[in-house]
């Protein structure tokens, strides 16, 4: 055994460098690793027509050299159960205050391409504190799994109840999350939390490689966490492996995710937001013409659109479809609509629009090509990122509504768009000034704010460091930052927006057409934390970036109270979609009055603080103490003041106890009314918030 001990942290490895013991040294739990992981690390690599070499460490012979508190574990060639590869590997650990840090280096001096490396690994984990864990996931705004080590073993075991009693090989006793970065995860971190104790860890890497977050479940109800880095090494190459950060500490999940942010605000972009955007209260997204052709709003009805988002409280309208091939259709090629009105008239009413006080963006398409446009046929599958087959990476998308046979059979079939390549950057470039033409306030490039990083292996195409693991990411950010800069040289307030929440890329938006941003079931956060579920956790991604402006996904023509809550507590901007024949029928014949009429209100108490709710910094539950749980109460600071959003999301009533040091309360607002002191409970399904001014002495300390 090899061990490494400061003030915080004693960790010990075996010979294979597995790490077998983890302890806070302040918490008095002692060791959390109920076994070691199977493999310190396994490696995958392509040789002649095979993709699927495996290297497991456990069947490794490894060289070990302790420095002080940092440990090396070398390997001069790989095993794997076909023979040896000529890759030399180098995996270090090195405990730095209250951090484990995992390093690696991966020499491939064998005629093979290495494509995966899973490391580190860390586990099995059945408890930090005597409890049952949660799971924090980076899924979008974020998820929170109760009871991770009894939810993936009841995945394992419904998994098993499935299998075909015709396999003569028994599948793995274990059930893995995953999720892909930078994509449908919004960050490389998560962390397991039980009581006071928290177990983060993080991969920080700047170039944003792909990779993939993994939660392996066992038979036991043990957790599992790690990386499998999509490395892609080519014969004669070195790699360095993103350094991985874990921490086991007693407190707060905040502060493994304040470590995360500080490392990522040390190197991202800032660019100053349209007033607009950071003021927005609410996205009207309409669709104007479907995929199949139906018009269901030309462009003189843009007034009458935004009286409609007004009267909901938003004051964004989002026009998608409003070219003449419809939503979905012929992308990248766009035209303006003749049918739908024509130039003159879309310049027009969009002028009207903002007269009256509102704002409008124009949709493009930043990702997908379809596959029977012009562009595509006439050069375009050039710039489409390649799988190993030497094919387009293609995603399919159908808009039908009324028709089965459409829905169906009629999926229209789009290339994935390469993002590194230059013609591809320009075209998107060029399509900022074909936006701008029409008179809109801002432009969303639809999907390049996240999705899938997909590997590209066209070696034509200029991939950062002839990585195919980088052609998403790398080309990407510079995507992005040729948008943005093109968008603020027609005038600061042209607004750029896009689809999904991901922290690199959301660095370069000035707002984010949300994903997965709903309130989950009512209560659901006041349920037995023992029972396995997962629960929608949007603080996670809010706390860490507070900055980006992200909208709620509502895909229903009418905004549901309980979601006009969770946007209201979580600091989301507003949303509804009105994309179907009866989506415009149920606007116009005004279905869901109250419902209007509360989300208006919600959009009304808002407004009153403003500068707190729309500039002001989300800080979660930090600066005050709730003595009700069954509370959802949310902290956002600006300048001097603090807001404290509450929500009683219960079928009853709940007592209301804040506590917030340092702050004297000044007035708490209801939907309807304002009061001087703070109530004793809120109603079923209310929401309120009290605000806070900082003590001078407090002030004055700082």
């Amino acid at each position: 055994m090899y061990r490494l001990q400061n003030d915080h942290l004693t960790v010990r490895f075996d010979a294979q460098g597995r790490l077998t013991w983890l302890e806070n040294n302040r918490s008095g739990c002692g060791n959390v690793i109920d076994a070691p992981a199977a493999d310190s690390f396994k490696l995958v690599f392509k040789r002649g027509d095979n993709w699927e070499n495996a290297v497991f460490g456990r069947r490794q012979a490894y060289r070990v050299h302790q420095d002080g508190n940092r440990l090396d574990f070398s390997l001069d060639q790989v095993s794997t159960p076909t023979g040896s590869a000529k890759i030399t590997i180098t995996l270090s650990a090195t405990l730095e205050d209250e951090s484990l840090v995992f390093d690696a280096v991966v020499d491939n001096q064998d005629d093979a391409l290495v494509t995966d490396f899973f490391y580190p690994q860390v586990g099995q984990i059945r408890s930090l504190a005597g409890g049952k864990m949660a799971l924090l996931w980076p899924q979008q705004a974020g998820e929170k799994i109760t009871d991770i080590g009894g939810y993936l073993k009841g995945l394992s075991q419904s998994a098993d109840r499935k299998k075909s009693v015709s396999y003569t090989t028994k599948l793995e006793d274990n059930h893995t999350l995953s999720i892909t970065y930078p994509g449908s995860a919004s960050m490389a971190w998560m962390a397991l939390t039980d009581r006071d104790q928290v177990l983060h860890l993080a991969s920080y890497d700047q170039k944003c490689q792909a990779c993939e977050l993994l939660a392996e479940g066992t038979a036991n109800s043990t957790v599992q966490l790690g990386f499998d880095r999509f490395a892609f090494v080519p014969a004669g190459k070195s790699w360095t492996a993103p350094s991985a950060c874990l921490m086991l500490y007693t407190g707060s999940w905040h502060r493994g995710a304040e470590r995360y942010r500080d490392w990522f605000d040390s190197w991202r972009p800032r660019y100053a937001k349209p007033q607009w955007i950071q003021d927005m209260t609410g996205y009207f997204l309409v669709i104007n013409k479907q995929q199949y052709g139906h018009e269901m709003w030309p462009y003189d009805t843009l007034p009458e659109l935004y009286a409609h988002a007004k009267a909901h409280g938003c004051d964004t309208l989002g026009l998608f479809g409003w070219y003449a091939s419809g939503h979905d259709n012929q992308y990248p090629d766009l035209e303006v609509s003749r049918t739908l009105g024509g130039a003159v008239k879309l310049k027009k009413n969009i002028r009207a629009v903002q007269q009256a006080g509102g704002h409008v963006t124009l949709y493009v398409q930043g990702h997908l090509i379809d596959v029977q446009s012009d562009f595509y046929k006439n050069g375009g599958e050039q710039v489409t990122a390649k799988s190993i087959w030497g094919f387009p990476y293609t995603e399919q998308y159908n808009k039908a509504h009324d028709s089965s046979y459409l829905r169906r059979f009629t999926r229209k079939t789009f290339a994935i768009a390469c993002p590194s390549c230059p013609e591809w950057q320009v075209l998107m470039r060029d399509k900022a000034d074909f936006v701008a033409r029409f008179g809109p306030d801002g432009v969303l490039y639809d999907q390049i704010g996240g999705v899938a990083p997909y590997p590209c292996f066209d070696e034509t195409h200029p991939h950062q460091d002839g990585n195919p693991a980088l052609a998403m990411s790398q080309g990407r950010v510079a995507l992005l930052r040729t948008i943005q800069e093109r968008t603020k040289a027609h005038h600061a307030e042209f607004g750029f927006m896009s689809e999904h929440i991901t922290d690199v890329y959301a660095a370069y938006l000035d707002g984010l057409h949300g994903i997965n941003s709903l309130p989950g079931e009512p209560g659901e956060r006041g349920a037995d934390p023992a029972r396995g579920a997962t629960l929608n956790y949007p603080e996670l991604f809010r706390f860490c970036f507070p900055d980006a402006v992200i909208t709620v996904r509502n895909k229903f023509p009418t905004i549901a109270p309980r979601m006009a809550n969770y946007a209201f507590t979580f600091g989301f901007r507003l949303e509804m979609e009105i994309r179907y024949r009866r989506d415009c029928e149920d606007l116009g014949a005004d279905r869901w009055p109250a419902w209007r009429e509360y989300a208006a209100a919600v959009t009304q108490l808002r407004l009153r603080y403003r500068p707190i709710l729309f500039r002001g910094t989300f800080l979660d539950d930090r600066l005050f103490n709730n003595g009700n749980p069954k509370i959802i109460a949310k902290a956002t600071r600006y300048q001097n003041l603090l807001a404290v959003t509450c929500w009683n999301d219960n079928p009853d009533d709940q007592p209301l106890m804040l506590d917030v040091p340092g702050y004297r309360f000044r007035e708490w607002a209801f939907i309807d009314k304002v009061r001087p002191d703070l109530p004793h409970q809120l109603a079923a399904g209310q929401i309120g918030l009290a605000l806070y001014k900082e003590e001078e002495h407090v002030r004055a300390e700082k």
